[in-house]
């Protein structure tokens, strides 16, 4: 996956009550591709970690299915107005925001 923009004015971080514990739903961002393709994920989880903020989002088309593949992304850039998330490729960080994410109650069980 490439750069994202988030166009969403109800996505300020702090808004969405990721550091507060999971509640039953999950907010919805629109994200749109370099191609101008509009895609909308549910942040399941999310996390600020040496002063960046990561998400886990899945996307909502695959939601319901039993097994959702789930990304991870992390702010590049942000205001109050639009943040810029791309997806975690570098695999040391990849797998250091997954152990952080799988210490906290979540309500989501994840499988490598």
């Amino acid at each position: 996956m490439s750069e994202k923009n988030i166009n969403d004015e109800k996505l300020d971080i702090d808004d969405l009550n990721l550091f507060e514990g999971q509640d039953e739903t999950y907010e919805v961002v629109t994200m749109t591709d370099e191609d101008g393709k509009e895609n909308d994920f549910f942040v399941m989880d999310g996390i600020d970690y040496k002063n960046t903020k990561y998400l886990l989002l899945v996307r909502a088309e695959d939601f319901d299915k039993d097994e959702p593949e789930a990304f991870i992304f992390k702010e590049i850039e942000g205001d109050n107005e639009e943040c810029i998330y791309e997806p975690v490729e570098d695999e040391d960080e990849y797998k250091k925001i997954l152990v952080l994410l799988q210490d906290e109650d979540a309500d989501y069980e994840m499988k490598f």
